[in-house]
């Protein structure tokens, strides 16, 4: 980093890196003499200084020099780059809050992380760090320590939150911030997947979460049973804040729904796996019978090119029909060749019947 080079620089040659500037990007051929023209007339509103030595940088294939500032400067008058010969040169400088501002980003990058600094040396094998010593060390060492940790850990670094979950009251009215209920437990089930912590600590990370009417429920739920999973208390969720539609609804509100008018194929059967997997968790559709379900309903409610229309056949009657992804990229598939050629080969669709053929396979 080029700030580490300002500093590295300043530190053997004895200088506050604060009044110092690194100026980079400048072409081998230039000699010092139109490298002082250059900066005479750039710098001149900052006062006097002293150039201190010229170092090549491979990897920039150009040169860069050190100045020693002789006077007090506001660093909001610096500029980031100046123009030079062979375009821009970098102007490099350390702010005298940069330090700080270092900590507070990090600090903040931890907290919402549900750690803290001292929580992050302790993980790094520093237990005699503690908070009241963290703004004493520099920015410099905290990027060290935290790149080898990294660069050697067989396993992620902090016990961190994988993904943090969105906001839930209950509230017959929501917040701004909150998602529907539906969305909110998806989002919440798939992510406690992820959390590497015990059942307890996701307890308590799923409670930072809620609020109002749904914080209640789950003090309720913990207090009658404290060893309940996280899984379970998501359930007592779903009993509460969930729909109250019947199976016999979520069946027929699958059934009933067709392809709209300019949507794809492929869009529709997106739109259509939400209600399947729904109507399956109520029990209205068997599970063991979904991909059979879908491939029947595609065909029924939607509006199929004569191509595609008899691939999907041949896979009702070929074997086992095809898993959601599977048939995703079938339907993409043929999608992208009939955009390729411009619709020139489209056929009239073939229109489904309305409804598929499975009704009496479901318990009612």
């Amino acid at each position: 980093m080029a700030l580490a080079l300002l500093e590295d620089w300043c530190r053997i040659m004895s200088l506050d890196a604060q009044k110092s500037l690194l100026v980079m990007g400048i072409p081998v051929d230039c000699d010092e003499a139109e490298i002082q023209e250059v900066l005479q007339e750039t710098l001149k509103s900052l006062g006097r200084y002293r150039l201190l030595g010229k170092i090549f940088r491979r990897q920039d294939n150009a040169d860069a020099v050190l100045l020693e500032l002789m006077e007090d400067v506001d660093s909001s008058v610096i500029p980031h780059e100046i123009q030079g010969k062979g375009g821009i040169w970098k102007v490099i400088f350390k702010t005298p809050n940069q330090d700080t501002e270092f900590l507070e980003r990090l600090k903040l990058f931890l907290e919402k992380e549900g750690q803290t600094v001292s929580g992050m040396f302790r993980a790094l094998g520093h237990e005699g760090v503690s908070t009241a010593m963290v703004p004493c060390i520099s920015p410099e060492l905290l990027a060290h320590l935290v790149g080898q940790a990294i660069a050697h850990a067989p396993h992620p670094l902090l016990p961190m939150r994988y993904r943090k979950l969105r906001v839930f009251s209950g509230n017959a009215v929501p917040a701004p911030e909150e998602e529907p209920f539906e969305i909110w437990l998806e989002q919440t089930t798939e992510v406690v997947k992820e959390w590497p912590v015990p059942e307890a600590e996701k307890k308590r990370w799923l409670m930072e979460s809620l609020r109002g009417p749904a914080l209640d429920l789950l003090h309720v739920v913990l207090a009658d049973n404290p060893s309940i999973s996280v899984g379970e208390c998501l359930e007592a969720f779903k009993q509460v804040f969930g729909s109250l539609e019947s199976r016999r609804t979520s069946q027929i509100k699958y059934l009933k729904t067709y392809q709209e008018e300019g949507e794809k194929v492929s869009a529709y059967v997106l739109r259509l796996e939400t209600l399947l997997r729904r109507a399956v968790e109520k029990r209205a559709i068997p599970r063991n019978i979904a991909d059979q379900v879908r491939l029947e309903q595609v065909m029924a409610g939607a509006s199929l090119s004569a191509i595609l229309w008899c691939r999907l056949r041949e896979l009702r009657e070929q074997g086992p029909p095809p898993s959601f992804l599977e048939l995703i990229k079938v339907i993409r598939e043929e999608e992208e060749e009939e955009a390729s050629f411009g619709n020139e080969n489209h056929k009239e669709p073939v229109a489904g019947d309305g409804h598929g053929h499975w009704d009496d396979e479901a318990d009612d």
